[in-house]
């Protein structure tokens, strides 16, 4: 038994599609300037951030995951199946997501073992090219929805040219817990794959046309297995994909709902909920058993307290840039870094949305399809914040006014609150030169971004801790094996005991790292291991002479 993934032929697009000037570029062309747009704009947003001083988790666990990896790979593939048991006592089941996360802190592990690049800008490259990921993504999910024909075969639609403009301008570090700041290559990959998800579900048609490829239903149902052994925010890609399959249906397609039900993509989304299912279910119920005392991992925790309302509506609006830059801009005395990097981002947009503005010129746009994106970006908007909500963080910030704040949702609210409100704006505009509105809009709305940015790096770069993080970070990158080294390394060690004397420190971490009892003993254990794998050495030897 198999799922016949189809494309409709171009010839069968209706009335209303965008439909090209008589003078318009061949249909490849547009596809080249297009797609590397995904990469440009958001590269040019976050620029200001790549020197970020690791925070949080960052400041171990590149060092651990890295150095454990190198010296015992075939460990470090098991670890995330081996401690199921132990993070379903902690309220906590990401096995794959695990192995996702391991997976990109190695890769900016290797970054500073071959280029010797400190662990805080590798991080920052890695998490660079996920946000391309996720952008490329939310393009994909857009023209996949609006598209009548083959994908790439036609010119990308309006809606999917002005994507990247707007989830460059929604990547803001809105704060220490900003995806944008922290995990940001695991949560744009995570968000990446939600809305990957729902795209290949979108191609999965039933009318006439080439057969590309057959999906067996047994992975079908292991997919959507997997989909439930990753993380919460890849829950989320099932309910994008069955909204996003019946709006294209009856908006694009102009299925009838007999005609819908019998579609091979309906029934691929039901195939990938039938995989779902047995495992969110019993996992679920097992962490709401483990979490009755209430001593479980606060990240994953379920809050469903009087203020998540309140939340929700925080969470709803959290992604849009300009309630982001307040965020940003938080403890910074109000004065923002408008300088070199904000003019220069500014010029970059201009000179990528120039190409666009005439991608833009003789198309217009379908509404019917722009509305179809706006309804399935939508639902996954709504149900991204009330997942966000029911945490019992993200209720704190929302009681103390914390508007804009940042959370492990952010990467996929910006990459559905754009095309929600774009397919929207579009779908109710008659003025024809809206496209070309909104891009002026969104490349303005750019510029303040990288500005926000610069505004956040600026004021973190200032603070002691991020000194002494950046600084560990480049002590291990360029291994100074003199005395004089040494001496440095074990002050460092020194200096962040003294910055971190008596934080909380939870069984969730001493569970994660056996033998420690402390952030200091948590910093000693993993650089070690970092350090010894790559030179041989301890990172402090206070008997060395």
């Amino acid at each position: 038994m198999s799922v016949e993934i189809r494309d409709i032929p171009a010839q069968a697009a209706a009335p209303g599609v965008a439909v090209p000037a008589e003078n318009a570029l061949p249909a490849d062309r547009p596809w080249w300037r297009a797609m590397p747009r995904a990469a440009l704009v958001p590269l040019t947003v976050l620029l200001p951030l790549v020197t970020l001083a690791p925070t949080a988790d960052h400041r171990f666990n590149l060092y651990w995951h890295g150095g454990d990896f190198r010296a015992h790979p075939l460990r470090q593939l098991a670890e995330p199946f081996r401690t199921v048991p132990i993070y379903l006592d902690f309220g906590n089941f990401r096995p794959l997501g695990r192995l996702v996360e391991r997976a990109v802190d190695v890769a900016a592990y290797l970054l500073m073992e071959i280029l010797h690049l400190p662990a805080n800008i590798a991080l920052r490259v890695v998490s660079l090219l996920a946000a391309v990921v996720l952008t490329a993504a939310a393009m994909l999910l857009s023209e996949s929805i609006t598209a009548r024909g083959r994908l790439f075969r036609e010119p990308p639609s309006p809606l999917t040219v002005l994507v990247p403009y707007g989830v460059g301008a929604a990547l803001v570090a809105a704060g220490a817990t900003s995806t944008t700041v922290l995990f940001g290559g695991l949560y744009f990959l995570s968000a990446a794959l939600v809305l990957g998800v729902a795209a290949a579900c979108c191609r999965a048609v039933s009318a006439d046309g080439h057969a590309l490829r057959a999906v067996p239903a047994v992975a079908a149902v292991l997919s959507g297995a997997a989909l439930a052994a990753f993380n919460e925010i890849a829950y989320l890609a099932l309910p994008l994909a069955a909204v996003a399959v019946v709006a294209r249906g009856r908006l694009v397609l102009g299925l009838d709902r007999r005609s819908l039900l019998r579609d091979r993509a309906t029934r691929l989304v039901g195939l990938l909920w039938l995989g779902f299912l047995p495992v969110f279910v019993p996992v679920r119920w097992l962490i709401a058993r483990a979490c009755d005392t209430g001593d479980c991992y606060r990240g994953s925790d379920v809050a469903l307290g009087p203020d998540l309302g309140l939340a929700w509506v925080h969470r709803m609006a959290a992604w849009l840039p300009p309630v982001q830059w307040q965020e940003a801009a938080r403890g910074a005395d109000g004065s923002w870094a408008i300088g070199l990097l904000p003019a220069l981002a500014l010029v970059t947009l201009a000179l990528l949305a120039r190409g666009t503005w005439a991608d833009l010129r003789g198309w217009r746009v379908d509404r019917r399809a722009a509305l179809a994106v706006a309804v399935s970006a939508g639902a996954v908007l709504v149900l991204g914040a009330v997942m966000a909500a029911a945490n019992g963080d993200t209720q704190a910030a929302a009681v103390a006014g914390r508007w804009g704040l940042g959370w492990r949702d952010s990467g996929l609210a910006a990459a559905a609150g754009v095309p929600a409100l774009l397919g929207l704006v579009l779908a109710l505009a008659k003025w024809r030169h809206t496209p070309v509105a909104l891009l002026a809009l969104l490349v303005l709305a750019g510029a303040g971004s990288a500005a926000a940015n610069g505004t956040y790096a600026a004021d973190s770069a200032g603070r002691q801790s991020s000194v002494v993080n950046n600084a560990i970070a480049h002590e291990v990158a360029v291994f100074d094996r003199t005395p004089a080294g040494n001496t440095r390394r074990c002050a460092l060690r020194a200096e962040f005991r003294v910055l971190y004397p008596d934080l909380p420190y939870s069984r969730f971490a001493r569970a994660e790292v056996p033998g420690t009892a402390t952030p200091t003993e948590r910093l000693e254990v993993t650089i070690d291991m970092a350090t010894r794998q790559l030179y041989g050495r301890p990172f402090c030897a206070p008997d060395q002479p």
